[in-house]
């Protein structure tokens, strides 16, 4: 390796460890916030080392509302938006499974029909799923919240996961489409030939050839589900049943913002979706670079 290659090389790896400072900065100051005492949060000049570390924040967080429904009960108070963590939590959970699942398997099936079969309009769909995806959210999420309201599904999760497949779908559809078109038909043909049923076919030669497609659609479906905050805050009104998302805003009241808690909880949403992230990103990369390719 020649000295230029060489400085060329030390060049881009400190350009790339400053752009990773840079991303990564807001979660390290965040948790470090979340472990310090109430008070300190607002020393100034602040700090990013704790003086003193506590867990009292995410104490709050994660002992539940029955601990403070007890508390109340004794005391005559009422519990805090702390104390339905653990609900947005799981809630968020289950919507973001539901609706990777349904939007996974959908995209999965419809894609393959446009790829193998001939119908009127066969060419244009994936087009109009990939428009329909271009259109903003806030378009339709009134309409959809009338069609819920005569459905009576407000305010509760099925709700939600309907939403978000309607704006994970068409994208979804359009990228596996595009790595269904890459798989060779003379494949399929030729294990249809030798006696294997069109679903053995779909099962064991067409859907490991399109794994990369169908892990880059479900972790779009996930990131896409778990951030969104919009469908939440139109569809859902009780505590309980709310989102992360939209839980976590209740931290503010009025003018005054508990800092402490809103850091612990971004912590905690942050760090699942960062390690999921992490440790599929070869999956997505090469799901997303494929099916451009393909495409």
């Amino acid at each position: 390796m020649t000295a230029r290659a060489a400085l060329g090389r030390v060049a881009l790896y400190a350009l790339l460890a400053a752009v990773t400072f840079v991303v990564c900065f807001p979660l390290v100051w965040a948790f470090f916030t979340s472990m310090k005492p109430k008070d300190e949060i607002f020393f100034w000049p602040p700090t990013l080392w704790p003086s003193t570390w506590t867990l009292e924040n995410y104490r709050a967080l994660l002992q539940g509302k029955d601990a403070y429904f007890q508390a109340g009960s004794a005391t005559g108070g009422q519990a805090p938006p702390s104390a339905f963590f653990l609900d947005w939590f799981l809630n968020s959970v289950i919507v973001t499974l539901g609706t990777t699942v349904i939007s996974t398997v959908v995209s999965t099936l419809a894609a393959y029909s446009l790829t193998r079969f001939r119908f009127p309009g066969q060419r244009a769909v994936p087009y109009l799923a990939l428009v329909g995806y271009m259109v903003p959210s806030i378009i339709f999420v009134f309409p959809m919240f009338l069609l819920m309201a005569d459905l009576r599904l407000t305010d509760t999760l099925l709700s939600l996961i309907l939403g978000y497949v309607c704006i994970t779908l068409p994208f979804c559809m359009w990228l596996m489409w595009a790595f269904f078109r890459g798989v060779p038909i003379e494949i399929e043909e030729a294990a249809l030939v030798d006696g294997a049923s069109r679903l053995r076919v779909f099962w064991e030669i067409v859907l490991p050839t399109a794994w990369p497609g169908i892990v880059a659609a479900a972790i779009f479906t996930l990131i896409v589900s778990w951030n969104d905050y919009l469908f939440g805050r139109v569809f859902m009104n009780s505590m309980e049943n709310l989102p992360l998302t939209v839980g976590v805003m209740h931290f503010f009241d009025g003018t005054h913002v508990d800092w402490g808690l809103m850091m612990a909880s971004s912590v905690l949403m942050t760090v699942p979706m960062a390690i999921l992230f992490m440790a599929l990103q070869r999956h997505l990369v090469a799901g997303f670079g494929a099916g451009a390719v393909k495409g």
